[in-house]
């Protein structure tokens, strides 16, 4: 997750319509979440913005029965869970082009070589990457081997990394509610010692709606463990950890805690309060199964293997009632869009052939192709006219 110095204010919440209730009988919480990356626009010295995610607030909604603990798990000793914890944590610093944005957050050593499991939105963006092992002190570049952005994965390969302590994964299917559990990252990007918090899991199957105070861009994510804890920005993509000191989830996102004497910028109601002290972690299984797939190079309609190809446009859904797809607002200089003659106002409605109805089938299917690839664009332009545009992708950061 970013976590912004000098502490920006964020953006008015949106109201959000949250999916049906989860199948495991916890409540969908529709939150901005704050996303544990800690991260601010500097230009010349001053913060002048900020890149969180951030949870919107917590609304339960009725289910059929409330979840039982099954078999509690034994009592949770901090000092000793850390101390088995931190030492196969990553601190990670990045820089987001082209305006050199930086944040920080938290990876899991998953082999003694330097592969890394984080989140995606830690890495979103990146130019540079660097990480900090916990364990030796030492600092390594890293590459992203690959990423999901539906689920908030990823994975790393640090550079010339050996002999790394590795994190002991658990089995989350085993978590209960009530269960103690320990959650430890980079808290707000201060790096060093990761900070370790102690909660309960409130929640095995959260549903939350994760917004990014960067582009705004929001997603659900489901199947989530909730905890309550302090859990904050920077602890992205760190560790929360059982009594045995195994990993049983993979942080993500953590409701925001208003600031008391801030104006609001939404009118509180009861059903809008925010409640503080809630984290969220993808479940170990769930995550490995992600970066299993990625350490194997097997690429979907989800999972993207490798370096990322782009266009070099902005991209909004077709305006236009004759027709569908993605329009361009901006294409960036010296991008390949920009060189293949493409404008604010064209309408992009076909790749190679296939047809593309929204901004988002664009970016899914730029997303499927890799660097140096040749795909052919059907163009109408805003006086209606077609034409077909031959463009050779470039290679940019994770989308």
């Amino acid at each position: 997750m970013w976590v912004p110095p000098g502490g920006a204010e964020p953006p008015p919440l949106l109201p959000a319509q949250p999916p049906a209730p989860s199948r495991g009988g916890g409540a969908v919480r529709a939150l901005v979440a704050v996303c544990l990356l800690v991260g601010a626009l500097v230009v010349g010295g001053k913060v002048v913005g900020d890149r969180n995610w951030t949870l919107p607030w917590k609304g339960d909604t009725p289910s059929a029965a409330p979840i039982a603990p099954i078999a509690p798990s034994p009592p949770l000793d901090f000092a000793a869970v850390s101390a088995i914890i931190n030492p196969t944590l990553v601190n990670i610093d990045v820089v987001v082009g082209p305006l050199e944005m930086r944040g920080a957050g938290t990876g899991i050593v998953l082999s003694s070589n330097g592969q890394i499991l984080t989140c995606h939105h830690v890495v979103k963006g990146a130019i540079e990457i660097q990480v900090t092992d916990v364990g030796n002190g030492l600092i390594y570049d890293a590459t992203v081997v690959g990423y999901d952005s539906t689920h908030d994965v990823a994975v790393l390969q640090l550079v010339n990394a050996v002999d790394l302590a590795t994190a002991r994964v658990g089995d989350s299917s085993k978590v209960r509610f009530g269960d103690e559990v320990l959650a430890s990252g980079n808290a707000r990007g201060a790096g060093g010692t990761p900070t370790s918090v102690a909660g309960k899991v409130t929640d095995v199957d959260a549903t939350i709606v994760a917004r990014s105070q960067a582009d705004y861009s929001r997603k659900y994510l489901n199947g989530l463990i909730e905890v309550e804890a302090t859990v904050v920005p920077g602890q992205s993509g760190g560790s929360l950890a059982n009594s045995a000191g195994e990993v049983i989830g993979l942080i993500t996102a953590a409701s925001m805690t208003p600031d008391p004497d801030a104006t609001p910028t939404v009118e509180p109601t009861p059903q809008a309060a925010p409640e503080p002290g809630q984290g969220y972690a993808v479940p170990i299984k769930d995550a490995m199964a992600i970066a299993d797939q990625i350490r194997s190079g097997q690429r979907s309609d989800t999972v993207h293997i490798g370096p990322t190809a782009t266009l070099g446009v902005v991209v909004s859904d077709s305006k236009s009632p004759k027709f569908m797809g993605a329009q361009v607002e901006i294409a960036v200089f010296d991008s390949p869009a920009y060189a293949a003659g493409l404008d604010t106002g064209d309408v992009i409605t076909a790749i190679d052939g296939k047809p593309v109805d929204s901004s988002t089938a664009l970016r899914a299917e730029i997303s499927a192709r890799s660097p140096d690839d040749v795909v052919v664009l059907d163009v109408t332009d805003k006086a209606g006219g077609h034409r077909v545009v031959r463009v050779t992708l470039a290679g940019g950061p994770p989308n």
